[in-house]
């Protein structure tokens, strides 16, 4: 059996083989007329012995022959002088730019889907990586301490900040002391001294003083924060930086409470 295709512009049929069908997806041009148009679409087979071996074949057989495909085609004017072979040399090297932009998009359909997965796949990423960031921005600017510049700018970004670590058992209570007013036996002081043992600035602390009786009972408890135990030259202070000590006092009214002594503890609330 012979491959044989049709012009859609100026009808003329041409004899095609295999390998020109495959060379291109099916695009071939137009001897004729130049048009370049897919050869799939109208491609019929006919008896290779009516092509090739035409003269043994009457006339009036091989002209019934090509009219019986014609009425199946649509094909008008068939016969034996108009099979050609198609112009395949519009698809050199010479005209491939041309022919890629003018004509058909001739990437393959599997290329396309590559690229594809490939976009896909490379923004999946990057929105796990922008999460991780996210969920780790405090640990990475403890790893990685000349990050945090670049975290600040991302979170502002996504108006989130990027807060100072907060590791209660790198923390210590150096030293502590309650005092109590000589002249206004209400009037109580608390002093004491913390320590950063990390590596890192951490976040001031809050602390939890309990006060006791005589049987080490707890008879009143307060938690302080920041702003209550920091001395006013240290008013502005957010962090206790590495390896380094602060120190604190709190001034409270004791009342009638009579504590005789005292419990003091370091916590994130």
């Amino acid at each position: 059996m012979a491959l044989v295709t049709l012009c859609p512009e100026c009808s003329t049929t041409f004899r095609v083989t295999s390998e020109q069908l495959e060379a291109h997806s099916g695009d071939v041009r137009c001897g004729q007329c130049q048009h370049v148009f897919n050869s799939f679409a109208t491609l019929i087979t006919v008896e290779e012995s009516e092509i090739s071996d035409a003269p043994k074949v009457s006339p009036l057989a091989f002209s019934e022959t090509l009219m019986t495909v014609e009425t199946r085609v649509g094909i008008n004017d068939f016969d034996e002088t108009s099979i050609m072979q198609p112009d395949l040399s519009y698809f050199s090297e010479k005209n491939t730019a041309a022919y890629d932009d003018d004509d058909f998009d001739s990437t393959p359909v599997k290329e396309k889907l590559n690229l594809r997965w490939v976009f896909a796949n490379c923004a999946l990423m990057f929105l796990l990586i922008g999460q991780i960031i996210y969920f780790y921005r405090v640990d990475i600017s403890v790893a990685a301490p000349a990050t945090k510049p670049l975290l600040m700018s991302y979170c502002a970004v996504l108006n989130c900040t990027v807060p100072y670590p907060q590791d209660i058992t790198l923390l210590s209570i150096e030293s502590s002391g309650l005092y109590t007013n000589p002249v206004h036996q209400d009037e109580s002081t608390m002093m004491a001294t913390i320590r950063n043992y990390a590596s890192f600035p951490q976040v001031l602390p809050a602390l939890k003083l309990s006060l006791t009786d005589t049987q080490g009972k707890s008879i009143a408890s307060r938690i302080f924060y920041a702003d209550d135990y920091l001395v006013k030259n240290a008013a502005s202070m957010q962090s206790i930086e590495p390896n380094h000590e602060i120190n604190i006092r709190i001034d409270y009214d004791s009342g009638e409470l009579n504590a005789t002594g005292y419990q003091l503890y370091l916590l994130y609330p």
